[in-house]
């Protein structure tokens, strides 16, 4: 049964071949193997847009299949038509090389490169100082040896299964990089590392792009550039000020708490917070959560019991 190319990659038929390559490109991560493991159903998807790709993403062979359908290849118009030679020259090309001894690749089907995802998880301490990562991962590249047509040409002028690939087009590559995520790397923001993608059989490498993921922290929620970091502060500190301890990322700060701190204030230490892309710190914000024993030594029940008389409350 014919398919309809156009259809699945999702373009219309007058469709230039911008739209044409960002369709496939858009539908070859969705359905790419690696990211849907024993997934049979996106793994016939997958072959059927490369399939698509492989004559929309042709000038020449998009031609045919506008006149022809998806069974193009079967129809020749013969020497003195305008497909004259397309045949004929593979044959001639196969001869010249195989009497001088040559193996001789027959002409593949278009594999374009691909970029790559990958998600770096570091703590809160590590994007504060910089930190490195090696990345171990495996990409699903065109086949150098026959340079993704799956064929190769045999010495009696016919072809066989390329060995590499079994006939697929296709080899498994495992890849390792390290990369450096610098200090103060904004979360979400990704880093690209040119030329560590997919290799296609046109054009160069696709690009390794890395999401840098911060893991939650037992003590800071990051606020952008600024921490904020919970801190007790005992309920006559807080009515009569006095000093508490506020953690940092490297260390301790001893700080002032007002007289008459409410519980959710704020105190904010300049420039002991995150460092920022490019230099520089942000602020720590520490947030006083006031604290009240649940019991108290006479002496002390005594003395509260005075001020409340002293304030006219009755007891």
């Amino acid at each position: 049964m014919a398919k309809d190319y156009y259809a699945l990659l999702g373009v219309s038929k007058e469709a230039d071949e911008k739209a044409i390559k960002e369709a496939y490109r858009r539908l070859a991560r969705k359905y790419h193997p690696d990211l849907n493991p024993g997934n049979s159903e996106a793994e016939a998807k997958f072959k059927e847009i490369n399939e698509a790709y492989e004559t929309l993403g042709d000038p020449e062979k998009r031609r045919k299949y506008d006149r022809f359908g998806s069974d193009y290849e079967n129809f020749q118009t013969g020497s003195s038509g305008s497909d004259f030679g397309e045949a004929g020259m593979d044959t001639i090309f196969e001869q010249i090389f195989h009497n001088f001894g040559f193996g001789y690749q027959t002409r593949g089907k278009t594999i374009p490169s691909q970029d790559l995802e990958q998600v770096v998880e570091v703590t809160l301490e590590e994007i504060d100082k910089g930190t490195k990562r090696t990345l171990q991962y495996q990409t699903q590249d065109a086949c150098e040896n026959c340079k993704g047509s799956g064929q190769v040409a045999t010495r009696d002028g016919g072809a066989a299964n390329c060995p590499y690939c079994q006939g697929t087009g296709i080899v498994t590559n495992s890849r390792k990089v390290e990369v450096t995520i610098p200090p103060g790397f904004p979360e979400g923001k990704k880093l690209r590392v040119p030329g560590r993608g997919i290799k296609g059989n046109v054009g160069k490498a696709g690009d390794l792009y890395i999401t840098v993921k911060i893991l939650p922290h037992q003590t800071f929620v990051r606020r952008g550039d600024d921490l904020e970091v919970e801190v007790l502060v005992d309920y006559l500190i807080a009515s009569l000020g006095g000093k508490v301890k506020v953690p940092t990322l490297a260390s301790q700060f001893s700080v002032t708490v007002p007289p008459g701190t409410q519980s959710g204030q704020v105190l904010r230490l300049k420039q002991q917070g995150l460092s920022k892309q490019g230099g520089g710190k942000g602020d720590l914000l520490a947030r006083a959560k006031i604290t009240v024993p649940k019991t108290l030594a006479d002496q002390e029940r005594k003395l509260l019991e005075e001020i409340l008389v002293s304030r006219g409350a009755k007891i």
